[in-house]
């Protein structure tokens, strides 16, 4: 009897037995994600800025996600990216030879939008990044007091 059923004719069947075993699985212990997943509705197109492209560095250029105030953010990732900013300015100024005040008013804007790092641990990294920034950079060097007044 064996002999009669071919391979062929077993893997049908296996394949079959399943996709039946996994179709009740999924109904049976998944059913408000599936219920969700077909009644979502299609998400929109986003509408194309309308910015054309630059290749020019803005220094004050906001990323594409929009922080609100209330919001739980992750500290650590806002640090990084803020001393990662204030390391292309400072390069910048270094290069285009900014006067120390006008580098001031530059770190204040920058920093302002920053505003939850403020009175944290990641404060003091980040005028710590200012400093070094400052003194490899060398000719308009800033002082422990600028940077203090910079938040």
């Amino acid at each position: 009897m064996l002999s009669s059923i071919s391979w062929a004719c077993y893997l049908i069947v296996a394949a079959l037995l399943l996709g039946i075993y996994y179709c009740y699985v999924l109904v049976r212990y998944y059913r408000k994600e599936i219920k969700n997943f077909i009644t979502r509705r299609p998400a929109e197109h986003e509408p194309t800025s309308s910015k054309p492209e630059s290749n020019q560095l803005s220094l004050f250029e906001s990323t594409d996600d929009t922080r609100l105030p209330n919001e739980s953010v992750d500290l650590f990732s806002l640090a990084f990216e803020l001393s990662a900013r204030i390391k292309m300015v400072m390069e910048v100024a270094a290069a285009e030879r900014y006067s120390k005040a006008g580098l001031i008013i530059i770190l204040r804007k920058l920093i302002s939008e920053y505003p939850a790092i403020k009175g944290t641990a990641f404060q003091v990294a980040i005028n710590n990044v200012i400093l070094g920034e400052s003194k490899e950079l060398g000719s308009n060097s800033l002082q422990d007091d600028d940077v203090l007044a910079l938040w």
